[in-house]
Order: C-alpha cells, then sequence, then structure tokens
C-alpha cells in the first residue's frame, strides 16, 4: 500500500527566534502607531529576557499541536491514538503485529464502501430490518460467491426460522449480483460475567450496574476475541472502588467467539 506523506504545516513549525521576532515586530507597530519610541527588544535587553522564553514555549506548543492534529488521520496515527483508529473500525491489533501492517489493515478496512457486496455491507443491511438486533455475516462457506448472514432478534434472542428466511427475502433487492445469499438463525454464544463491585457511599447501584453493562454490551459487538483484561477494566466506572472474584464463562482466560454467533451478555453483579 503507498505510503501517504505527513503534510506540511510551516505554520506549525516556527522557531523561537521567528516568533520572538514577530513579537518585537509587533511591539514596534504599536510604539509607532502612538508616536512613541519603540523599545528595545535586543538580545541581553529586559523585553527580550522576558519575552523570549514564551517564545520558546510557544515553539514546543505548536509541535505537540502538530502532533496532535495529525493523530486524528489515521495514515499518521501511532501508538494509542492508533488503537483508538482500530476501536472505530472494529479491528484489533493482532499479537506480534507491528503497527504499521495493523495501519494498513485499518486502512482497508475504511475504504471498504458501502454497497460493494462486502461482508459488512450485509450485516449493516441486515440490522436495518426490524425485529434484527445481531448479524454476522461470512464470505465464502459453501463456494467463491456464497454470503451466509446469521442474524438475531432485537433483544439477542434466537430468531425462528421462518423469520430467517423473511429477511432473506428483504435483502434479495439489495444483493449483489451472483452472490449466493443466505440468512440462518444465529448462535447466541453467552459471554457470563460475573463480578462483586465495591461501590463509594452513597452511589446508585443500579445506575452503575447498567453503565457496566452497557460498556460490555458496546466492548462485544463484532468482536471474535473476547480478552478476560479488557472487559475487567471495563467495570472500573465512576463509583466502583474495586472488584473482586471476576470471571468470564467461569474462568479467568480468553474467549473465542464462533464467526456464525453473535455475542450476548449475562451479567451477574454481587455488591
Amino acid at each position: 500500500m503507498a505510503t501517504l506523506a505527513k503534510p506540511q504545516m510551516p505554520i506549525l513549525r516556527e522557531m523561537p527566534d521567528q516568533i520572538y521576532q514577530r513579537i518585537a515586530n509587533r511591539m514596534k507597530a504599536h510604539a509607532e502607531e502612538r508616536g512613541e519610541t519603540p523599545p528595545a527588544t535586543e538580545e541581553g535587553e529586559i523585553f527580550y529576557d522576558l519575552l523570549y522564553p514564551l517564545a520558546e514555549e510557544i515553539s514546543e506548543q505548536q509541535q505537540l499541536l502538530e502532533y496532535a492534529f495529525l493523530q486524528g488521520f489515521l495514515p499518521w496515527a501511532d501508538g494509542e491514538f492508533l488503537q483508538a483508529h482500530g476501536y472505530l473500525l472494529g479491528l484489533d491489533q493482532k499479537e506480534g503485529e507491528d503497527e504499521e501492517a495493523y495501519r494498513n489493515r485499518l486502512i482497508e478496512r475504511a475504504r471498504t464502501e458501502e454497497g460493494n457486496g462486502r461482508r459488512s455491507d450485509y450485516e449493516q443491511w441486515a440490522r436495518q430490518i426490524a425485529g434484527v438486533g445481531g448479524a454476522v455475516a461470512i464470505e465464502k462457506e459453501r463456494h467463491d460467491l456464497s454470503v451466509d448472514v446469521y442474524i438475531t432478534g432485537q433483544d439477542g434472542e434466537p430468531v425462528t426460522e421462518a423469520f430467517a428466511q423473511q429477511v432473506r427475502e428483504k435483502l434479495e433487492g439489495k444483493r449483489v449480483a451472483l452472490h449466493d445469499l443466505q440468512v440462518f438463525p444465529a448462535l447466541p454464544f453467552v459471554v457470563k460475567v460475573v463480578v462483586k463491585i465495591s461501590v463509594q457511599a452513597g452511589a446508585d447501584q443500579a445506575a452503575i450496574i447498567q453503565l457496566i453493562r452497557t460498556r460490555v454490551q458496546d466492548y462485544l459487538k463484532g468482536r471474535t476475541s473476547i480478552m478476560y483484561q479488557q472487559i475487567g477494566a471495563l467495570i472500573l466506572v465512576d463509583g466502583v472502588t474495586d472488584y473482586s472474584g471476576y470471571t468470564l464463562n467461569g474462568s479467568t482466560g480468553n474467549l473465542t467467539k464462533p464467526a456464525n454467533a453473535v455475542a450476548t451478555l449475562e451479567l451477574v453483579v454481587h455488591t
């Protein structure tokens, strides 16, 4: 994949001398407008001693601002900022995968346009149908042009074969030519989180538990690898001072969701 060069932003790359000179020029112009003698601004003068350190600080802040600005764009993001782009696009960095390879995968995902018949299209189209809560599409399960879509109901519950066929009929109008499209009831993959939490005095326990539920449900969407430690971090919401006895499907290991299943959360919180 071709590398996109970082943009040149000279206004954000000024040296302290350049910044100080602009300040000095402005001071001179203001004095002349008032008919006064411009102050001495050369090195060693009081204004130089006062304002040159400020110019140095502005120069450093410009560099930081440029860095922060570029982190908002996937081609130049790195570190935690690149991970944030991955979270938005629903792709985690693989173990041992370097940043450049990870970035290329994210860019490829971001370039995928709706309507070209990719797996994500069928998932999105299915979720737009009334009564469908979750959808997972799998390509090439029967032959090169097949797309199988596995769906759950609005609240993640199993659907009937009859409803799956109704969804298939509604998707026919969007089906890309030559694709063999089938729709099946998804197998719910239950993710059971059990944990005991300690909460601050006077905290709204019901609201805290609901917030934990929402955070974990958001994390589970579209994931195949479900990480024990990452869910643990989601438990520490405002109002929770500590937690213990945390298990994920009865253990302290990671989970792998089958491709034809949709994760559903069973949350048990003890206080």
